[in-house]
């Protein structure tokens, strides 16, 4: 027998959702992923096989269609993410840790999460240094403008507008709302350099996490 077995409601829901990696691929897709691809980037660390599997079994449970979009069943999971979500703010359970920082994971978050309406009207390249991390993922290349927005993994050469140097947990506790931008920059290793007028504007131009406290309602996380 590969489910529980049991008649309860949420043994039968774990039975369609209860694998490593299932709710987030379910997240993913909420948050725009729509080609394999997608998942790939914003699950760096899942390995691709399981992801197939993953997505056989949602689209047989009809939560996945034949594409990569959520049907009906899918999209009414919402409120089960963002409440785990919120469990996960307000309780001391799941805090954050060392493994959890993760620059590939987090790069990408941040480039789905720009605020378009926000950019100037040229694009920008903003680079964002790693202090904490090898060379091989310490430095990832933000190409910004209102036609749409890339992240590179490798330098193309263009000139870099601003910098920011900063360790991983820093950027990932401004990223998750723990943190103002005015708070990152006075955490001890933070660097921003390069055109003044543009730094003094870059913390308007992303949205952050979709599960912030202040999103979620939150005002004591961790407690």
């Amino acid at each position: 027998m590969s489910g529980y077995g049991q008649f309860c409601a949420v043994a039968r829901a774990l039975d369609v959702l209860g694998e490593r990696w299932t709710l987030l691929i379910v997240r993913e897709l909420l948050l725009g992923a729509s080609t394999f691809t997608d998942l790939c980037r914003g699950l760096p660390r899942i390995p691709r096989a399981t992801l197939s599997a993953r997505l056989r079994t949602l689209r047989a449970a009809g939560i996945v269609d034949d594409g990569y979009r959520l049907t009906e069943a899918g999209t009414a999971l919402v409120p089960v993410v963002r409440e785990l979500a919120r469990w996960a703010v307000v309780t001391e359970s799941a805090a954050l840790t060392e493994d959890d920082l993760d620059t590939t994971a987090l790069t990408w978050d941040i480039r789905r999460r720009v605020d378009i309406e926000a950019l100037p009207e040229r694009t920008v390249v903003l680079a964002i240094e790693f202090t904490d991390r090898a060379a091989s993922d310490g430095t990832y290349w933000l190409h910004l403008s209102r036609a749409g927005v890339n992240l590179c993994r490798q330098d193309t050469g263009a000139p870099v507008d601003v910098w920011l140097a900063a360790p991983t947990e820093a950027v990932t506790r401004w990223w998750l709302g723990e943190l103002t931008w005015g708070h990152l920059l006075r955490q001890p290793g933070v660097r921003v350099h390069g055109d003044r007028a543009l730094r003094h504007r870059m913390h308007r131009w992303f949205k952050r996490y979709v599960f912030t406290p202040e999103a979620l309602g939150v005002t004591d996380p961790g407690r």
